[in-house]
């Protein structure tokens, strides 16, 4: 690597550095398996231990259901929009601590290890909270993730330029041991947004990058940039979520 790359790549650590420092991008979740015939139990459970410990103004939980795909059944519990150091300085009292730790002893019977979602902000649209959404965990070869991602900036532009009424997050996956993973959240309100939209996505693009960039050429790239992909339908359980503050 010569002197003018090394700059580059260095530069590029930088920025994204700052990136994470200045804006709550870190997220994290794990998924859990729960012995079957205890998933009411649990939910009551998980739901009591949010009201107590994770309230408005408090570090925020959410809890959620897979509808679809290799997780079906399993639960999907995390927290949202932190600074890395938030982590760090987070402080648990030992009643919230030994009341986790009863849950997972009693109602889990597998699960999968903390995930961190790293936020890209520039090749998200209009991410938000939703009551249901897709996840789909792109396995990417070496550069794979980044051709993605700047496949999504262009995705972006054009939603923004025809006003689509849809939304979506793009994170890329940290210290998982998955390795060059990225998720795409697609949010829906319903399953009436597995539908058709109002407008194509090559419609889209058409309209805003024109026959230059051609669209059929940018579907090769976003295709062969990764091995396997896998997808899922979730569902928000409020009761185990943190309330949205007013």
């Amino acid at each position: 690597m010569n002197r003018k790359q090394l700059t580059a790549v260095l530069t590029l650590v930088f920025v994204s550095f700052l990136m994470a420092q200045v804006s709550p991008v870190v997220n994290s979740g794990s998924y859990a398996k729960v012995y079957a015939g205890k998933e009411e139990a649990f939910e009551k459970a998980v739901t009591t231990h949010v009201s107590k410990w994770h309230g408005v103004g408090q570090w925020n939980q959410f809890g959620a259901r897979v509808m679809s795909g290799p997780r079906t059944g399993q639960y999907f519990i995390g927290t949202t929009n932190h600074y890395w150091k938030d982590y760090d300085n987070r402080v648990t009292t030992d009643d919230h601590n030994k009341d986790w730790a009863r849950i997972n002893k009693t109602y889990v019977e597998e699960s999968s290890g903390m995930m961190f979602f790293v936020k890209n902000l520039d090749a998200s649209y209009n991410d938000r909270r939703s009551t249901m959404w897709t996840l789909t965990y792109y396995y990417c070869k070496p550069g794979g993730v980044g051709k993605l991602i700047n496949l999504l900036k262009k995705i972006r532009s054009a939603n923004e330029a025809s006003k689509h009424v849809r939304s979506f997050g793009t994170y890329v996956i940290r210290s998982s041991g998955r390795g060059h993973v990225l998720a795409l959240v697609n949010r829906m309100d319903g399953m009436v947004d597995m539908g058709p939209a109002n407008s194509t996505l090559r419609e889209r693009w058409t309209a805003k990058h024109g026959e230059e960039d051609n669209f059929d050429d940018a579907v090769n790239e976003w295709l062969s940039s990764y091995t396997r992909s896998e997808a899922e339908i979730v569902q928000l359980i409020e009761g185990m979520t943190t309330p949205l503050s007013n």
